[in-house]
């Protein structure tokens, strides 16, 4: 049974998609791969990028690997924790065998390079169990085995499982196998105070890299080497292998790499007493970076490097900092070596059964081998004959007929819109783009046309959904009826078609007056139904070059016929001077959860506009863009380092040059776009005083959503809400009595208007201004909005002392809730009424 469910298996597998795989597309694929282990990581990422457009003609095994080159150059780009995340996640899916082996080696590596130690031995444990099923990559785990077994000080064993690598990655032909074995081995030798055998290792290493093509650990080679010769005293060998391994690791673009070699070149420099200028230079830069990358090991190395070098200077007291800063960076490293150590020791006990179930595996392994040649001879002798052969081709030729039935059902399926059963959205494109190239070619006119149920949504709410997709259907038949073989006809989603045409505007205008006339009321369920549609049109011209510009052109007349009264024909470009739509603004707010919160006008001003700026959160900017794909994200206008003021006159800017062109523009901004925002106000104002037509639609704030969140009542006890740079800049007095709601508390302090994140300095000067109302532990919230229905909002209780260790985003607010109670208005003026004792405010 086994082996008819793997046949089955396989000719499902074969009509999914791998036949119909196209070969250009893998040979991209192919390239990626093989960029991934000799190119520059920036090189690489251009080259995925290039592919990016096509990724839905990709199988899914073509993503995974595509997506597992891109985050191994992730990795290579220093962000060690998003590469270890993804390939984490990539982890998740279901992946062939080889392809799983290689994301396991690569995500072991990078979680101990991101310092995540029970994460890599979790992964090489996990990893040892697919061992038996693939034995080609066990060159690759036990690589990866002695890696870690180094990092964790157990050399003698990291040296075994290079050695064992060595031996299997010598019997094969795979260079960079035998590049990667000699790295591992040099690197045990050298840990275990075995200079000339490593020293041998880097030779070797060097040349198999070289061979291999790999330039990082080519560059690991020589940098080997650097240290080996500037420990020997050999420094003007090590400085011309220094310069050999920094051209290599900086042509990978590896900058771990890079940065290394540069504070080995440093040490070669003071210890032979040569351009000490050059030496601090480098070490003053590799110090910021490692700072920067919080490596506790590498720091007190550098500090060490410049305590050396300010004795070199004759300056004891700046040796003396620096070796004091070093002890404590030294003891950091230490305390990452003990948890590194201590991960070990939890996942040292599966290490040693996963090799004993892998040994076991392997005795099994030639069992079943001796049973396949017994069985395959068994069956030899069955099969044999005239009979058996003819049996044999009878069922191969239904099983044929089966696949190749199935794969043209699967093949149609792809193609085409299950309810209309015309051709769906990418083929409609694909055939689109083709025929629009061949009518370019030969001067011919080309024709797009863009229709869509009027008011569907009412058939749908009025009649049912039953109704919908009757509708749906007979408008798919009747567009094939008047359509038939002149042009290409597809469902776009919803309720919206498009048709491509080889003829001018009049006859596609006669098409759709023939369409329209063939619409006819429908029966559902014992009451008729009526609809019409409306459609918008474009003729490719000099300045409609593309298909999806003319598609574009022919939805934005779409959107003019409807806004013209439904049930009409719109060409695009056809309006007449003076009878145009005048230019507006809208100003319009997503609500912070824009799946529940935009309100039903918005989504209509949003689907009506000629232009949609967006400047919202990432979710809602993704659910804004499948309305409007042409959608502009304002977001693009912020960087880091950048006045965030000058971002806004660039957004001001941006809209107003739409709405003086005479366009109908809606602006959507996250939340309510009066609250806390800027450029709606100005641009809203700009409008009206310029003569056009401005106005602004509210949308749910963050306040509105804390309120709900929090069970606050505003009436209780009324509410002060400020930004909190406002609160610390001018003289501003609290009511404790009430509720204080202080917004964007991260940025506190930050009079630049450059930063995106928070600074103790800024809140603890926050916290201090505070303590003039609130005792030090009075209680505060930190509150955030959820974005999507499944999250919940942030909602952290703490001291108010505490604010400066907290985890902030941009958009946290401090809510302050009351203190003390409210007192009539007789008792406030009452000259007998007596503070509270030790009152905050008494001290301000």
């Amino acid at each position: 049974m086994r082996r008819y469910s793997s046949i089955a298996a396989l000719l499902l597998a074969l009509a999914a998609g791998p036949v119909f795989a196209d070969q250009s597309l893998e040979s991209q694929v192919a390239e990626i791969e093989r960029l991934g282990i000799s190119a520059n990581w920036r090189d690489v990422n251009a080259k995925i990028q290039t592919l990016s457009p096509q990724l839905g003609s990709l199988s899914r095994e073509q993503r995974q690997r595509v997506e597992y080159v891109r985050l191994r150059m992730l990795a290579l780009s220093g962000d060690m924790a998003g590469a270890a995340s993804g390939l984490g996640a990539l982890l998740q899916e279901p992946l062939a065998a080889d392809l799983r082996m290689r994301v396991y080696g690569t995500a072991i590596n990078v979680a101990a390079n991101a310092e995540q130690w029970s994460q890599a031995f979790t992964w090489l444990g996990e990893a040892l169990a697919y061992l038996g099923e693939e034995p080609q990559q066990s060159v690759r785990l036990l690589g990866i085995a002695s890696y870690l077994h180094n990092l964790v000080g157990e050399t003698g064993k990291a040296r075994e499982l290079a050695l064992r690598e060595l031996a299997l990655a010598d019997k094969g032909t795979d260079e960079r196998a035998k590049c990667l074995a000699l790295s591992h081995l040099a690197t045990a030798d050298a840990s275990s105070g075995r200079i000339n055998e490593s020293e041998r290792w880097r030779w070797r290493q060097i040349d198999a890299c070289v061979r291999a093509g790999d330039l990082i650990f080519a560059a690991d080679g020589k940098w080997g080497v650097t240290k080996m010769l500037a420990a020997q005293g050999r420094y003007d060998q090590a400085l011309h292998w220094a310069d050999q391994a920094l051209a290599g690791y900086e042509e990978a673009g590896y900058a771990p790499g890079t940065w290394g070699v540069r504070l080995a070149l440093a040490g070669i420099l003071i210890d032979s007493g040569r351009d000490l200028d050059r030496a601090g230079h480098l070490l003053a830069d590799a110090l910021r970076y490692y700072r920067d990358q919080k490596t506790p090991d590498m720091i007190a190395e550098t500090e060490q490097l410049l305590a050396r070098l300010a004795e070199k200077r004759g300056d004891p007291a700046e040796a003396l900092a620096h070796y004091k800063r070093a002890t404590v960076a030294t003891a950091s490293a230490e305390n990452d070596a003990r948890e590194r150590r201590l991960a070990y020791l939890q996942v040292q006990f599966d290490i040693r059964l996963k090799e004993q179930q892998i040994a076991l595996l392997e005795a099994e392994k030639e069992v079943a081998a001796l049973q396949v040649t017994v069985e395959q001879r068994r069956q030899w002798l069955l099969w044999a004959g005239v009979g058996g052969l003819a049996l044999v081709s009878m069922l191969l030729t239904i099983l044929l007929r089966r696949a190749f039935i199935e794969r043209q059902r699967y093949r149609w399926q792809s193609e085409h819109d299950g309810l209309t059963r015309l051709y769906n959205y990418q083929q409609v494109r694909k055939l689109g783009e083709a025929a629009f190239a061949a009518a370019r070619r030969r001067g011919q006119p080309f024709t797009a046309i863009v229709a869509d149920v009027d008011r569907f949504k009412g058939v749908n709410d009025h009649f049912g959904h039953a109704a919908g997709d009757a509708a749906l259907r007979n408008l798919g038949v009747w567009i094939a009826e008047v359509v038939g073989e002149r042009g290409i006809a597809g469902r776009s989603g919803g309720d919206e078609f498009t048709i491509l045409l080889q003829e001018d505007a009049a006859q596609a205008e006669a098409l759709l007056q023939r369409l329209r006339e063939r619409i006819e009321p429908m029966e559902v369920f014992g009451k008729t139904v009526h609809f019409s549609i409306s459609s918008g049109l474009c003729v490719a011209n000099d300045q409609v070059s593309t298909l999806e510009q003319l598609v574009h052109e022919a939805d934005q007349a779409l959107y003019r016929a409807k806004h013209g009264g439904r049930n009409r024909v719109v060409r695009a470009g056809s309006e007449e001077p003076g009878t145009g739509r005048r230019a507006g603004l809208v100003v319009v707010g997503s609500g912070i959860d824009f799946g529940r919160h935009a309100s039903e006008r918005s989504l209509s001003e949003i689907r009506e506009a000629e232009v949609v700026f967006c400047l919202v959160n990432p979710i809602a900017l993704a659910m804004i863009s499948s309305l409007r794909p042409d959608a502009i994200n304002l977001g693009l206008h912020y960087a880091p380092g950048k006045d965030r003021r000058e971002t806004y006159r660039e957004i001001d800017a941006r809209i107003m040059a739409e709405v003086r062109a005479g366009k109908r523009v809606c602006a959507v901004f996250y939340g309510h776009p009066g609250v806390f925002a800027d450029v709606p106000h100005v641009v809203v104002r700009k409008a009206r005083a310029e003569g056009i037509p401005a106005r602004m639609e509210p949308g749910i704030s963050a306040e509105a959503c804390l309120y709900a969140d929090l069970g606050l009542d505003p009436g209780r006890r009324g509410v002060q809400s400020m930004e909190a740079t406002q609160f610390l800049v001018y003289d501003r007095q609290l009511d404790r009595a009430g509720l204080v709601l202080l917004w964007q508390v991260a940025l506190a302090g930050d009079l630049s208007c450059t930063r995106f994140h928070a600074e103790r300095e800024g809140l603890q000067a926050l916290v201090d201004k505070l303590q003039c109302w609130y005792p030090p532990e009075h209680e505060v919230i930190l509150y955030e909005a959820a974005w999507l229905p499944i999250e919940q909002p942030r909602v952290e209780r703490l001291a108010l002392r505490d604010l400066p260790e907290a985890r902030y985003a941009e958009y946290t607010t401090l809510v302050i809730p009351p203190l003390g109670r409210l007192e009539p208005a007789a008792a406030a003026r009452s000259p007998q009424r007596q503070p509270e004792a030790d009152s905050p405010a008494e001290a301000c």
